[in-house]
């Protein structure tokens, strides 16, 4: 009888951490742009002559697309990986709750300071260009995830709508409007292009 006392108490206690799960798990509202905001988005100039200098560059200097999308999904999309590409969590800190997290489950020194102190570590020792090709991976392999093909773009037409980031963070304005062109971009006709391996 005790046993089954136990049983329904665990039963109970975990009910709330599973409402709270699927809480966490709702996504935000999709922005919804007008037909006269999207036309003041300027599309980008993508003309330029392929060669094999550019061409080595191309892990750096890319951008995306995927047919038959909104300029509506796009930009959610793009906003999505940039902020997961970018470790929002660097640059806006960590909450309580996830340090508290951490803690509970790696240790104290794990959760509350060990990652500020391997993270301070690895930017002394890699600095700014490893956290910028990380970031480069990681957007990659996020709007590969959501089905976006990669081209390359030679620096200079690349520049004119995307921002780099070490170890500081783009100003808010300026991320915008090279977001909302990237999402013109990606949601455009289609590349006369080659496509990259993602």
């Amino acid at each position: 009888m005790k046993l089954l006392h136990y049983a329904a108490l665990a039963l109970m206690a975990a009910v709330p951490s599973v409402a709270g799960a699927q809480a966490i798990k709702t996504e935000p509202p999709m922005k919804v742009f007008t037909a006269a905001e999207i036309e003041a988005v300027a599309m980008p100039d993508l003309a330029y002559t392929p060669d094999p200098t550019i061409a080595a560059d191309f892990d750096k200097y890319f951008f995306f697309h995927r047919a038959d999308t909104s300029f509506d999904q796009a930009y959610f999309d793009i906003t999505e990986c940039d902020s997961l590409a970018s470790g929002i969590n660097f640059y806006m800190g960590a909450d309580s709750a996830a340090i508290s997290s951490a803690m509970s489950q790696y240790g104290v020194l794990a959760g509350g300071i060990g990652g500020a102190i391997g993270g301070l570590m690895a930017d002394a020792i890699f600095g700014s260009a490893e956290r910028r090709r990380i970031k480069r991976i990681n957007l990659r392999n996020c709007m590969f995830y959501k089905g976006y093909d990669r081209y390359g773009l030679e620096k200079e037409l690349w520049q004119a709508f995307h921002f780099e980031e070490g170890l500081s963070r783009e100003n808010a304005k300026d991320r915008e409007a090279a977001l909302m062109k990237q999402a013109r971009v990606a949601s455009g006709p289609k590349p006369k292009l080659e496509v990259l391996e993602p």
